[in-house]
């Protein structure tokens, strides 16, 4: 606009001039100094048109400019809104994502649940059913609980039976060999003895003449050796679960190289298994026309010339060439060497310490 204002200036101003040097040619060369004022409002009415319309032009220009920056400022802020729109659209694509991402892990959720949904019901069912066979088993368990005390009871009955078994054998018996029967052994013979000290006893070992040895293995006296007739050791595990079966009383008679007899009686006697070497576990009450030398050997073990069990240094087994229940080597040995020497004999140290000539140990059940 001001390159066009100019241009026009440019063009119109010969124009004026010459207008103006014609007039003051024709004029002012004859007129006075009065008429410079008619020149100069002539002038001015030919220039004040353009004039005007220059200024209008400038106004106009002005009112362009304005526009023009109010064009930019409007162009600028639309390219504002447009990154705005742009931002605001990325951001929205990412919160789509986002919430696709979201709505897959929701479901993938959904399915775990549902899957833990279906596992949690199936063990449901399994508890109930392991509570069903709970509940049989415990029913079951109160069943054999009471076939436990049924079999009990019958066990019991069958011990006293067999127990019974046991006093019969001797009990109204002649004296002689009887074949027993007791619980976890087989059948073995005993000799019943209905003289010495009345009926139902059974002889647990015997020494009348010497002819049977007594220097023995642990397993023989373990198992037994002799002749229920004659000289025998009836054996440990035997005397073992004769006594174990039920209370027996034992009865011991005695009699020296002189004849002079004796007997000691205990009310109560008992010895341990085989992992308990066969230890006296009990004699009870004493008496008898001698003295008490077996309450010595209370809780005493067994011991065999290969089999030391005693509180001696030495071995009172192979010293004493017998299996007996030594402490130290001393007090009493039924099992020692036959002899009328006095030498590894065959003893009662209480009563005298001459050597004995005969012995002889039984039991028998109390209740007979």
């Amino acid at each position: 606009m001001n390159l066009f204002l100019k241009q026009l200036l440019i063009l119109l101003l010969p124009l004026v001039i010459k207008a103006t040097d014609s007039v003051t040619y024709n004029t002012c060369s004859k007129a006075s100094r009065e008429n410079d004022a008619k020149c100069g409002s002539y002038c001015y009415q030919v220039v004040k048109p353009l004039l005007d319309y220059a200024r209008s032009i400038k106004s106009k220009e002005e009112q362009f400019e304005a526009l023009q920056n109010t064009i930019r400022t409007q162009e600028a802020n639309l390219d504002s809104l447009r990154e705005t729109i742009s931002q605001k659209d990325f951001q929205l694509k990412q919160q789509v994502e986002l919430s696709s991402s979201y709505k897959k892990n929701i479901e993938f959720r959904g399915n775990q649940v549902h899957f833990k949904d279906l596992l949690i019901a199936e063990l449901l069912a399994k508890m109930n059913d392991k509570d069903e066979e709970l509940k049989s088993l415990r029913t079951q368990h109160k069943d054999n609980e009471l076939i436990i005390d049924n079999t009990k009871q019958l066990d019991l009955k069958l011990s006293v039976c067999k127990a019974m078994s046991i006093v019969s054998i001797c009990q109204g018996k002649r004296e002689g060999v009887y074949v027993i029967r007791v619980p976890d052994m087989e059948p073995f013979s005993v000799y019943c003895d209905t003289q010495s000290a009345g009926c139902g006893w059974i002889v647990i070992q015997r020494r009348i003449n010497g002819t049977l040895s007594f220097n023995r293995s642990w397993q023989e006296y373990k198992n037994g050796f002799g002749d229920p007739q004659g000289e025998h050791f009836l054996g440990l595990e035997k005397i073992h679960l004769l006594t174990h079966s039920q209370p027996h009383e034992l009865y011991i008679y005695m009699v020296d190289f002189e004849g002079d007899g004796s007997y000691a009686h205990y009310s109560n006697f008992a010895i341990g298994n085989e992992s308990e070497a066969y230890a006296i576990k009990m004699i009870g009450d004493f008496t008898g026309n001698t003295v008490d030398s077996l309450k010595h050997h209370i809780g005493i073990k067994f011991s065999t010339p290969d089999m030391d069990n005693d509180f001696n240094d030495g071995n009172c087994g192979t010293s004493f060439e017998a299996g007996w229940w030594f402490i130290d080597c001393g007090y009493c040995n039924l099992n020692g060497l036959y002899t009328s020497e006095n030498r590894n004999k065959i003893v009662w140290n209480s009563w005298h310490t001459k050597p004995l000539r005969y012995t002889q140990m039984m039991i028998r059940p109390k209740s007979v």
